[in-house]
């Protein structure tokens, strides 16, 4: 701090961490929102979303139509029932990338994606990077 103050160190810059992952807690949990229906689809989104689940899935755990599902779900967590179920695969499939020394086409099968291929241009489109190099860049921080 002396030295700060006397002029004795140079030029300070800033150091960015990236966050690799959310982890979610009851004081955060999305599902406390005050509409019930949203909060029953997306408590049921988050304990099946290992089983590859879609909109019409969704839908049969709510009585509303899904004009009313997609407007209110939009309302309250700031996108679509469809991209909230697509972003959470990928996020579920990058924790396991982390947590796993799986080869990335078991973690891709094992998630329920149909392809190791498919999966990888997925994730570079939500995470900038192939899941090899995300694994790379995280693991190598660990």
């Amino acid at each position: 701090m002396d030295e700060m103050i006397t002029g004795k160190i140079g030029v300070q810059y800033d150091i960015y961490v990236m966050p690799t992952q959310i982890v979610e807690r009851q004081s955060t949990d999305i599902a406390s929102t005050s509409d019930r229906y949203i909060a029953k689809a997306l408590k049921f989104i988050h304990q099946n979303i290992e089983k590859r689940i879609t909109v019409k899935d969704v839908l049969r755990q709510v009585p509303l139509s899904r004009r009313a599902l997609e407007m209110r779900f939009q309302e309250t967590t700031g996108t679509g029932v469809y991209k909230y179920i697509y972003n959470l695969q990928i996020e579920k499939f990058a924790q396991k990338l982390l947590d796993s020394d799986k080869t990335i086409f078991e973690i891709a099968i094992e998630s329920g994606f149909e392809s190791s291929k498919n999966i990888s241009r997925q994730f570079k489109q939500i995470k900038g990077c192939t899941p090899a190099e995300y694994r790379r860049r995280h693991l190598s921080k660990r």
